[in-house]
């Protein structure tokens, strides 16, 4: 009897678990985001040679603006309707309506291509479009608790595994001086926490067209992000940020009615070049319960970040964090989303607490570093981080997460990288997080890692590791600037191969670099492939150097598209490695009915023309995981185990006996 009654005790733990484990995953957002809508509005690029009025002239749009990034980019709108409405409806197509143009640019594409093809180098329709927050969920106050700072153990936490912000504060270092914009839903400057280093200059609400970025009481994202990395020390609300004297701005751009045009400004520079740092928590959308989809990348938004990295800071570029985002549950890849995978951004995944990947982060090649937030352990089903809430001056935000979290955290401790040496390019911070992280390798399956020829490594789930606050300080203080970053595209192949189905093997494609074209790999590596396929999601797709390091640039997934058009899919996996010689496309399909073919595929690669310095001499910390039998990951690693199990296996026996 009393056998049974402790049995009936053990499923009743095991049950309430799983119970509480199921709850946390339903609470991951899975909402669809509307299409974009159109605005009657084309952003243009000009080619070089070709004015304004040359332009009007011949297409009869007219001039809205010129946009404050890039020398020959402008937004149009058309005023004479009839101008389009004769050509569309020769093609049967139907007639406009309203005052402005705003038929989808595909009804176009034949008329711009004979009309304006000697004049622009590439245009795309202006569409309203609001961004996906990249959160999980929303977090508590106090320094004590922030063990995304200095973990003591809270919470069911591995003592030690944190920022390693410590020592870099016991400096005098604080990001005095650094300009960090957070590019979200506002940002509450009133706030007790983040009033002191709140910079007016350079915030701006792209909802309102006004100054203040502060939003509504319910706009509470971006104000939590900005206490992660800015919250300022000793003022009796709150935590503190990572970075507790770094000068904090808001730009606000989630919220219906913001344009691609209004997201690539707040992402942008160009007129004043003082913004140093721009943290970015949101993004499209990817995955969830339904399935996975591929995004597109917005032609705008990426010229505003490459023009960002290359003319920002005078020259040395914006550093940009981005999320990773939160789908993993759903089988989420960075290289499903678009903006935050681009090599010139830092994608950042998230970790718990208890040192292993958190569920819902995103996986992937374009994962560059992982930064502590929530997640579960033995103790707790879901750890929050703690920072500024929205409600009040002096309110704590209790329960924010994700990889929300994990990217300003990150974009504050680059802020401290940068008081030590602002001469930074944002390629050299790239290379100094890499070299300083911390392997993260908990006593779990599938932890995923690769070491590549050159000696580093890489994991999908974290990217090169954690964020080593200490060390990415001392070796920034030391560094000495890359030369220029350089690419080379490969030409494209073109050849048609047919993928066989339910093989193991696959297909394997093949180009070679010369050694005059190769690059000692610094920024990453872009593969660009086309696949016309019955079902996406049954392929399997890597990508493997000369030195025989395999990417693992695609699981088999949920994604139901048909299609891949020269998409985009960003690899860090081959960092330090030299690009020469013969480099393998390698795509299976595991399983029979659906099939496809490649249609063609192309690399480029960033670099350096020279033999890397390997900064890894400041050497890398090392964390120490508590030796546990259960290998699967159903429990997170915790140094009270032991005790823990102990003490129930003894309340057990004093039952029975």
């Amino acid at each position: 009897m009393k056998v049974t009654t402790v049995l009936i005790i053990l499923f009743i733990v095991f049950s309430v678990g799983i119970s509480k484990q199921q709850q946390e995953k339903s609470r991951v957002r899975s909402t669809h985001l509307k299409e974009p809508t159109p605005t009657g509005e084309l952003i243009v690029k000009l080619k070089e040679g070709t004015t304004v009025k040359e332009f009007t002239d011949k297409t009869g749009l007219e001039l809205i603006k010129k946009l404050n990034f890039g020398s020959r980019n402008y937004l149009f709108k058309k005023t004479k309707l009839e101008f389009v409405e004769s050509e569309v409806q020769a093609k049967g197509k139907r007639k406009g309506k309203g005052k402005g143009f705003t038929k989808p640019i595909s009804d176009l594409d034949s008329i711009f291509q004979t009309q304006m093809e000697e004049l622009v180098e590439h245009y795309e329709e202006n569409q309203y479009y609001k961004p996906y927050l990249k959160s999980y969920d929303p977090s508590d106050p106090l320094f004590e608790d922030q063990f995304h700072l200095v973990n003591r153990g809270q919470f069911g936490g591995l003592w030690g595994f944190d920022a390693n912000v410590q020592p870099v504060w016991d400096e005098g270092i604080f990001g005095a001086g650094i300009n960090l914009v957070i590019v979200d839903d506002g940002l509450y400057k009133d706030h007790k926490d983040l009033k002191v280093n709140y910079s007016p200059d350079l915030s701006y609400d792209y909802c309102n067209d006004i100054n203040d970025p502060t939003g509504s009481e319910d706009d509470t994202h971006g104000t939590a992000c900005a206490g992660i990395a800015g919250a300022s020390g000793d003022d009796g609300a709150c935590g503190v940020g990572i970075a507790p004297s770094v000068n904090l701005s808001g730009r606000r751009i989630i919220c219906s009615g913001v344009t691609f045009t209004d997201i690539a400004e707040a992402l942008s520079d160009e007129i004043s070049s003082v913004v140093d740092i721009s943290s970015n928590s949101w993004g499209d959308f990817g995955c969830d319960v339904y399935g996975c989809s591929y995004a597109k990348i917005t032609n705008i938004l990426k010229e505003a970040i490459v023009d960002g990295i290359t003319n920002g800071r005078n020259g040395k570029g914006i550093i940009y964090t981005f999320a990773g985002g939160n789908e993993g549950d759903y089988g989420g890849n960075i290289n499903h989303y678009s903006t935050n995978k681009l090599l010139e951004v830092i994608a950042v995944a998230a970790v718990s607490n208890s040192g292993r990947h958190s569920y819902y982060s995103n996986i992937g090649t374009g994962i560059l570093l992982s930064t502590i937030s929530s997640g579960k352990n033995l103790w707790y089903r879901n750890v929050k981080t703690r920072t500024t809430g929205s409600k009040t001056t002096t309110s704590c935000n209790e329960r924010f997460s994700g990889t929300s979290s994990a990217t300003p955290l990150l974009a504050g401790g680059i802020a401290l990288m940068l008081e030590t040496n602002p001469n930074l390019t944002s390629w050299d911070v790239q290379s100094i997080l890499i070299e300083s992280a911390t392997f993260i390798d908990p006593p779990y399956k599938d932890n995923r890692w690769v070491t590549n020829n050159a000696g580093y490594k890489f994991s999908t789930n974290f990217g090169f590791g954690l964020f080593d606050a200490n060390k990415a300080v001392k070796i920034a203080g030391n560094w000495e600037n890359l030369p220029p970053i350089e690419t080379f595209v490969t030409p494209t192949q073109n050849k048609s191969v047919e993928i066989p189905e339910d093989n193991k093997y696959g297909v394997n494609l093949h180009l070679t670099i010369e050694k005059e074209d190769s690059l000692t790999i610094t920024g990453g590596v872009i593969l660009y492939l086309s696949v016309d396929h019955t079902y996406i999601g049954d392929l399997d797709i890597k990508v493997i150097s000369p030195h025989g390091t395999i990417a693992y640039v695609m699981d088999k997934n949920s994604n139901r598209g048909k299609k891949l058009d020269n998409h985009y899919f960003a690899i860090r996996t081959f960092y330090g490695e030299n690009s020469k010689g013969t480099w393998t496309l390698n795509v299976r399909d595991y399983v029979p009915v659906d099939e496809g073919k490649i249609l063609d595929w192309k690399l480029e690669f960033y670099g350096v023309n020279h033999e890397f310095h390997n900064a890894r001499i400041y050497g890398k910390r090392t964390l120490i995981y508590p030796e546990i039998e259960e290998q699967d990951g159903s429990f997170a690693s915790n140094p009270n185990c032991a005790s823990f199990l102990i003490m129930f296996i003894s309340v057990c026996l004093f039952f029975i006996f």
